[in-house]
Parts: structure tokens; sequence; C-alpha cells
């Protein structure tokens, strides 16, 4: 268990900051520098691959998150699932799933689809109109999907963090 809930904190700490870090901070700068972010960006996405890296940890998180779920809740106790502290540790679960779906399903290829279009884009001299019209749709959809992310990992991070104290 102790190794589990290092594992959980650690790979938990560094997937939940780099979701703020990215939504919060990075994209909003990026916009508002315009075109000439988006060799910062490509790179991030696809030299250091901070889309796969955040999933990877989110992937552990919720891997270790589950482990410890099944033993301490004695494999799936009713009585245990439905105790305060078990509520808090299941919407705090909940909203971390439901967070790293988002982040897989659309968020990471989103990311490497617009890298890729602004690669290609730079290595022909620059954006078509199509494909700026195709970058900017798939920011606005990663950004949206940011908005419903942050909030779910900042619930899951306060009902983890709060539960042994309700």
């Amino acid at each position: 268990m102790v190794v589990l809930r290092i594992v959980h904190i650690l790979a938990g700490a560094f997937w939940v900051g780099s979701a703020i870090t990215i939504f919060l901070f990075l994209q909003p700068a990026a916009r508002e520098v315009g075109p000439a972010a988006g060799p910062l960006m490509t790179h991030l996405a696809q030299k250091k691959r901070l889309p796969d890296i955040a999933l990877g940890a989110a992937g552990l998180t919720i891997l270790a998150g589950l482990l410890m779920y099944w033993r301490v809740s004695d494999g799936l106790n009713g009585d245990w699932i439905t105790s305060a502290y078990g509520l808090a540790i299941t919407v705090g679960a909940l909203c971390a799933i439901a967070a790293v779906s988002l982040g897989a399903s659309v968020v990471r290829p989103s990311m490497l689809r617009a890298g890729a279009i602004a690669a290609s884009a730079a290595a022909a001299g620059g954006p078509t109109p199509e494909q700026t019209a195709e970058i900017q749709a798939l920011q606005a959809k990663v950004r949206s999907t940011g908005n419903v992310i942050v909030p779910l990992l900042v619930i899951a991070v306060a009902a983890m963090a709060s539960a042994q104290y309700l």
C-alpha cells in the first residue's frame, strides 16, 4: 500500500500540475502570442511528448488508485463505498477517470493533430487558410475540454485529500 500510495500521489501531482499549467497558462499564453507560439507548442507536443507523458502519469495515478480502492474497500464492499469516506474517494476516482478519458480521447489527439498541421505548414513556408482554420478549431476543442478537465481534477484532489476527515 505504501508503494501504491507514493506512486498515486507523485504521478497524480505531476498529472494535475501538468493539466493546470497547460490549460491555465501555456494555452492562453500561446493564444495571446499568436502564430509565433506554434513552434513551441508543436515542440512540447511532438518532441517532448508532453501529452503522452501527462497521460502516462494519469494512467499510473488511476491504476495505483484503483488497486488501493480495491484493497481499502475490501473488494468493493457496499458498506465501505456508501460511507462518507468511501463516497468521497469514489467521487474523486470517478472525476479522475472522467478527466483522463477526456484527455485521452479529445485533448491528446487534438494536440497531436494541430502539431502535425503546424509542422507541415512550417515546412511548406506557412499555413494555408484551411490549415489555420483547422488548427484554430482544434485549439478551441482542446480549450473547451480543458475547461471541463481542470475542475474535474480539482474535485478529485479535493475529495481525496479531505476524505479521511469526513
